[in-house]
């Protein structure tokens, strides 16, 4: 995001909270706050750790597809492709 279209969100923001009471931004900046000390605690997860996580005991692609169409239930009728 560049610094102008960033200049022109946090000035909307603040355009909108500006006239709020005194009790009611500091409750703002109090929720504002702990959501940052949840954020730091929030450990990044990467993709690898699921890298053959999933066991399909060596089920082929058709083999799927065919359980996934003969389990589904719809309200109108099946169309095949």
């Amino acid at each position: 995001m560049t610094t102008t279209a960033f200049n022109i969100k946090v000035r909307n923001r603040w355009n909108a909270l500006k006239y709020l009471d005194y009790d009611t931004k500091l409750d703002i900046i109090t929720l504002l706050t702990q959501s940052l000390k949840l954020s730091k605690k929030r450990k990044h997860i990467s993709a690898k750790k699921f890298y053959g996580i999933w066991k399909d005991d060596m089920m082929s692609a058709e083999e799927l597809v065919k359980i996934l169409k003969s389990e589904r239930q719809f309200n109108q009728d099946i169309v095949e492709l």
